[in-house]
């Protein structure tokens, strides 16, 4: 239940389910297509316990949960069913023309997602598989070591499927029908001709070349590409009672040829060359290339843009048969990442934000690092820079002596296995220097370092120390003038329940917002309607003026301040039109929450008669 709540949650704050075009997910973050991304409220899902972030990346919203996502994501398929491209295309025109550039990897990171399972799991078969015989545990000549070698080189052999259907439901075409497109060009009596020394095949006046196509990729998101379109067009002329069979046969008819022809051939040099163009790069200048690639691969993966890397990766393990670039930089970035975190859960003193460390650490050596990232290092900062220095160090050592993955496989220790090869011991020496390098590095730097705040809760030891182990209260003034009453009163579940953190609610008489500490303003809603600030002490608060005036679109509102900005209490940060927002039918009841609420004793949120902007106060409380 705690799961399909916080599921139920994150579609009201996307705009509820009429705003939402497709869903879906990946190994930590549930991924939404919405009609009007201007309807998400970013920050309150940001808040939500059990969400470790949110962003918008391309044309995809992105939620991070960490290792908990399936657990939600069933929860988020109970409440919306199952929402595919289809639905997506009839929207197509309420879209807002997107960047071209993160067009691209939002088609690459929807194809190969919901077929990442299949391959994560025979590349950890690859690398056990490997780790056997280097261990003389299994002879790669027995029956055992054949059927388990099938299973584990099957996935990649006829990738071309798996791709197909993925990339078929992605561009709206039947998947069953990009399936067959890919039987087309892996047909076995077409792929052997190439042994017989035959390299074309005449069909009417034009060459078909004979090549192999098996673990190609972008032969066929080329060719599916092509055929939705081509699909799309016939069937808008078809009478309907025809369609089953006019379309698709007309679609393969026109498609097959070209893609034989044209399409699959320049897709696979295309491949081939991306793949030669990394190998060579690495070859003359290594060094650098792995510091700059290992160092930045994180912030890459954070931009999505690790996925542009999957079909040069795939081509390089299927041609040349192995991978210089994404999955060697990713496990030495990922190993950064989980020493950086270790390194905090050991510094950090609450206790919940010290058991998600260690948690997110374990996660994060298995090679799922978005806990790691966004719930500990970005939050104190100087972990992520540490997590960089780590994977540069690391990048380095595996340019220096051009490390290679021999397999897919999740970036993480368990992918150790994947860098083995008969007669090759140095590659996996080296692999495993390089990570451990990456960890330590990460780690070291971490512990020396102070974390983002640590001289705040030195400060706050001093107050208590000062006060003999008595109650401290730290003074959070009214931001507005009028009548507060307790959240409850707020006709909002978010606020009412206490969801986004303690506090109290102002029913306001003056449009003026001031500060209600010294501190730095640290966000403002796009929309005006909603700021949030730190206190010298570090105290978080939000300040939501009225209910549901987001929709107002920022009418109404003025800001006086910037973001990072830093005032002092009882300074004007925003003026507000209250006539124009109860013309609106809206309520300007201006909930103020402190939203790190748990790190503290008691928020003292009881109502006061009247409330002066930048003198009364709500009382937090510690020990």
């Amino acid at each position: 239940m705690e799961h399909l709540k916080l599921a139920q949650e994150i579609i009201q704050y996307c705009g509820g389910k009429d705003n939402i075009t497709q869903a879906w997910n990946c190994i930590t973050r549930l991924r939404f297509h919405l009609k009007d991304r201007e309807k998400a409220d970013v920050k309150a899902i940001q808040a939500l316990s059990g969400v470790l972030g949110a962003q918008f990346q391309g044309d995809q919203f992105q939620v991070i949960i960490g290792n908990e996502v399936l657990k939600v994501f069933e929860g988020v398929k109970k409440e919306l069913g199952d929402l595919i491209v289809s639905s997506e295309e009839k929207t197509k025109k309420d879209k807002k023309r997107e960047n071209p550039i993160n067009v691209v990897f939002s088609v690459i990171s929807g194809i190969f997602n919901p077929i990442l399972p299949a391959i994560t799991g025979a590349g950890i078969i690859k690398g056990i598989l490997a780790l056997l015989i280097f261990l003389k545990m299994l002879n790669p000549e027995s029956d055992n070591y054949f059927v388990l070698d099938m299973i584990s080189n099957a996935t990649f052999y006829f990738l071309p499927f798996l791709v197909a259907s993925s990339a078929g439901k992605r561009f709206g075409v039947n998947e069953h029908l990009s399936a067959t497109l890919a039987g087309i060009i892996m047909y076995p009596a077409f792929v052997n001709l190439s042994g017989q020394g035959i390299s074309t095949v005449k069909f009417l006046f034009l060459n078909i070349p004979v090549m192999d196509y098996n673990s190609t990729v972008i032969p066929i998101i080329l060719g599916v590409l092509l055929l939705s379109i081509v699909y799309k067009f016939i069937d808008r002329f078809i009478p309907s009672f025809l369609k089953m069979i006019v379309t698709p046969v007309a679609s393969l008819l026109i498609t097959a040829p070209v893609v034989l022809v044209f399409i699959a051939p320049l897709g696979s040099y295309v491949g081939k060359y991306v793949a030669a163009f990394f190998i060579s790069l690495f070859g003359v200048a290594g060094p650098v290339a792995g510091l700059l690639m290992g160092g930045l691969m994180s912030v890459i993966v954070i931009t999505g843009m690790h996925y542009a890397f999957f079909p040069s990766t795939f081509d390089g393990l299927g041609g040349v048969g192995y991978d210089i670039l994404l999955l060697p930089m990713s496990i030495v970035s990922n190993m950064g990442q989980c020493g950086a975190v270790l390194g905090a859960a050991f510094k950090i003193k609450d206790k919940k934000m010290k058991s998600i460390a260690f948690s997110s650490a374990l996660s994060a050596l298995f090679g799922i690092t978005e806990p790691a990232i966004y719930g500990v290092n970005l939050k104190y900062k100087k972990p992520f820079y540490a997590a960089l220095t780590g994977g540069a160090v690391g990048g380095a050592i595996y340019g220096i002596f051009h490390v290679k993955a021999y397999a897919f496989s999740i970036p993480g220790i368990t992918a150790l296995p994947t860098y083995l090869k008969e007669g090759e011991l140095n590659n996996f020496i080296w692999a495993c220097i390089g990570v451990a390098a990456s960890f330590f590095t990460a780690f070291i730097i971490t512990m020396i370092l102070p974390l983002e705040g640590k001289e705040k809760e030195k400060e706050v030891d001093k107050i208590t120390q000062d006060h003999e182990g008595q109650m401290v209260k730290i003074p959070v003034a009214a931001p507005m003038t009028g009548k507060a009453v307790g959240l409850d009163q707020v006709p909002d579940k978010m606020f009412a329940e206490g969801i986004l953190g303690k506090g109290i609610a102002i029913i306001p008489d003056e449009g003026i917002v001031k500060a209600p500490f010294q501190g730095q303003v640290k966000m403002i809603a796009p929309t005006k309607h909603a700021i949030g600030l730190i206190s010298d002490r570090g105290v978080n608060v939000v300040i939501h003026i009225g209910i549901d005036t987001v929709n107002l679109q920022g009418k109404g509102f003025e800001v006086l301040v910037k973001e990072d900005q830093w005032v002092e209490k009882g300074e004007p940060l925003l003026k507000v039109d209250l006539d124009y927002i109860k013309e609106n039918h809206l309520n300007p009841i201006t909930p103020i929450i402190v939203t790190n609420s748990d790190e503290y004793v008691n928020v003292l949120d009881f109502p006061m008669d009247m409330a002066q902007a930048g003198t009364s106060e709500v009382l937090i409380t510690f020990q």
